[in-house]
């Protein structure tokens, strides 16, 4: 109330005084003149500033979207060459155990669960195939370049970071995991040692 009757003691005086001072070359103003630009500056004000408000989070919103896309998509890319990467020392595990070598079970389930950490991962994060498929192609393809430093190298980073996404997993994710890593060990495995057809009929 007391800033309302600043505003109109202030421009009160100049209304009034108009039509006494200026009869024959100024009409008065009609009533409520001044209140009305009053009200209409400050719905203009109001107006401008409430744009200006949402304006930001909706910049907010698109640079943050953006940040996650360019995160999940680097994602994607570490994934696929992680995933090309332990699957060549998955792959030499298997060569060892064809060749006589034993007790190699542990290690290859470790590997292969830190893959499929990565590529579940990526599957909730929104990466499908046929793109999927088409970036760990290419990833496989780049890692047939590596010299074995390159390889050991790329391949410890991916096993660290592995590890920590498969810990940052849920506990159902990480059975879900282990439950899939477990099931493609058994199939390597089987091709090392298939078992002897006939065996109990030579009995």
């Amino acid at each position: 109330m007391k800033t309302a009757s600043r505003i109109s003691t202030a421009f009160e005086p100049r209304v009034l005084a108009a039509p006494l001072q200026h009869s024959r070359r100024r009409r008065p103003l009609p009533a409520g003149a001044w209140t009305n630009a009053l009200t209409n500056a400050r719905t203009a004000v109001a107006a401008g500033l409430l744009a200006l408000v949402a304006g930001i989070p909706a910049h907010a919103q698109g640079a943050s979207a953006a940040a996650v896309a360019d995160s999940e998509e680097a994602f994607y890319q570490r994934a696929a060459i992680c995933a090309a990467a332990l699957e060549v020392d998955q792959l030499a595990l298997v060569a060892q155990a064809r060749a006589g070598a034993t007790g190699l079970r542990p290690e290859l389930l470790h590997i292969t669960e830190l893959g499929f950490a990565y590529v579940g991962t990526a599957y909730l994060k929104g990466l499908r195939d046929p793109r999927g498929g088409e970036m760990l192609k290419a990833a496989r393809s780049e890692e047939k370049g590596w010299d074995a430093a390159r390889h050991a190298k790329v391949a410890a980073e991916c096993r660290a970071e592995g590890q920590k996404t498969y810990d940052d997993a849920t506990s159902m994710e990480q059975w879900l995991v282990r439950k899939k890593a477990s099931s493609r060990v058994d199939k390597f495995l089987a091709t090392v040692n298939p078992p002897a057809s006939g065996a109990s009929g030579a009995r």
